[in-house]
């Protein structure tokens, strides 16, 4: 079972979102999810990195509608910025990180804050 509580009181560095899912993998199931780098720091070349690693990754995501525990959840603000964030699914809410915070919200509350939210799930 997880321990929401552990990775709430973490801190994380420059990219805080894809390092909280990169941990959790590798903390709870002993894995890592893929294999995400990127030295441009510009909202549009995330973005791209973040549909890439997903899409080409060797270990067995695919994008699923509902979503289960322990699925990677990316997220858009909109069409034009395009996936720029994500998180990890557990028990109806979302755990992710910003510079500075990580939280855990509901799932609604994810919904109203981003235009798009898509559930990816190891198969």
């Amino acid at each position: 079972m997880i321990d929401i509580n552990t990775y709430l009181a973490k801190q994380y560095g420059p990219q805080p979102c894809w390092e909280l899912v990169s941990d959790v993998y590798a903390t709870e199931l002993q894995a890592v999810p893929v294999d995400y780098k990127t030295v441009n720091r510009s909202i549009r070349q995330m973005a791209s990195e973040f549909r890439l690693a997903i899409h080409k990754s060797p270990h067995g995501f695919a994008q699923v509608t509902e979503p289960t525990d322990l699925c990677i959840v990316l997220l858009a603000k909109n069409a034009h910025i395009g996936i720029h964030h994500c998180g990890i699914y557990h028990n109806g809410s979302v755990l992710h990180a910003m510079p500075g915070a990580t939280l855990f919200e509901p799932l609604s509350v994810i919904n109203d804050m981003f235009e798009t939210v898509q559930f990816w799930a190891k198969q």
